[in-house]
């Protein structure tokens, strides 16, 4: 058996790297989601944005790694197509919660994945989260309850609907990624992206193939229409492929890099407190987007930058929580 790789030593140079690389990949999601705002603004559906982004975004990690002589048998494995289905629906359902709320706003949503992981490990995988964990999953849970109680009634349930799907894929990607035998045997940042590559690339091939047909179907009356399937005038729409392209693809690709690559150097568990940070990094780069005029978006009110504080800092709390049972040997 491969040895896992060793985490660089607290204040060398390669640590110092991993910190920066996790506040990129924190500063990435922010990025993201305005680029998912910004596709909102130029009617850009939901499917069809996000599946040439994912197919830009995977291009580009297989021509940076290579594809491999095990290509094939990745691609094939259930196991990948679970996984890659995982993501793409992480980024469709956060795509259509952005929809009904400004991103800052809708970042807040998604957090309720860390109680439904935590839950979901307790009961498949006897993994009982310290009690300190305990009460920052609980507080998430009461805050996000809190949060969609401010929410405009109008699109309340469908926001929370989709941030809650969009979190628990989350979860989905996460538990099946550590059964995934390429993954778990991948040791290299090259590696991770690689088999990560492959198996995002199948899947989001195969969806768009499959979206293309059920929209050429609509086209000719042979299906019924529906607004999750993006017709054919959506698949072929400039800006959606453009921005899918060209901007959610690279800044997925970076967030992949940037997340494999400090995790490496600094461990999965302090990316985990550095993640906690991005609603905040949404939020800045919300602002960005409506000083420069690229989206139209409100202000978080007190309230929601009061419910985002208590988020971050229960995040902050269930990771602290895990670090001092790890210190501990519990």
């Amino acid at each position: 058996m491969t040895a896992a790789p060793q985490r660089a030593a607290p204040g060398s140079r390669d640590a110092l790297v991993g910190w920066l690389e996790a506040t990129g990949n924190v500063a990435a999601i922010g990025a993201l989601s305005l680029t998912y705002a910004v596709g909102h603004a130029i009617g850009a559906h939901p499917i069809a944005f996000i599946l040439y982004a994912m197919i830009a975004s995977s291009t580009g990690m297989l021509a940076f790694t290579g594809i491999g002589r095990d290509a094939p048998a990745i691609a094939r494995d259930p196991r990948s197509w679970l996984i890659g289905m995982s993501i793409i629906l992480i980024e469709v359902f956060y795509y259509v919660t952005l929809a009904f709320v400004p991103p800052a706003h809708g970042n807040l949503v998604l957090r309720i994945g860390v109680p439904i992981a935590m839950v979901t490990g307790w009961l498949l995988f006897k993994r009982r989260p310290p009690a300190l964990a305990l009460a920052g999953g609980i507080t998430i849970v009461a805050t996000t309850a809190f949060i969609v109680g401010i929410t405009d009634p109008v699109v309340r349930w469908p926001m929370t609907i989709a941030g809650v799907l969009a979190g628990a894929f989350m979860v989905v990607r996460g538990f099946a990624s550590e059964f995934h035998p390429w993954n778990r045997a991948a040791r290299t940042v090259r590696e991770k992206l690689r088999v990560t590559g492959i198996l995002v690339l199948v899947t989001s091939v195969l969806s768009l193939v499959v979206a293309g047909a059920l929209a050429a179907g609509i086209a000719t009356g042979a299906l019924p229409s529906v607004r999750a399937v993006p017709t054919l005038a959506d698949m072929r729409h400039g800006p959606t492929i453009l921005l899918g392209c060209l901007a959610g693809g690279p800044i997925l690709t970076l967030m992949a890099y940037l997340g494999f690559s400090c995790v490496v150097k600094i461990g999965t568990e302090n990316n985990v407190g550095m993640m906690s940070l991005s609603p905040v990094a949404t939020w800045i780069f919300q602002e960005l987007g409506v000083a420069i005029g690229l989206i139209s978006a409100v202000r978080p009110e007190p309230r929601l930058v009061a419910a985002m504080a208590v988020i971050v800092g229960s995040v902050l709390l269930i990771f602290w929580a895990g670090r001092r049972a790890v210190s501990r040997g519990g």
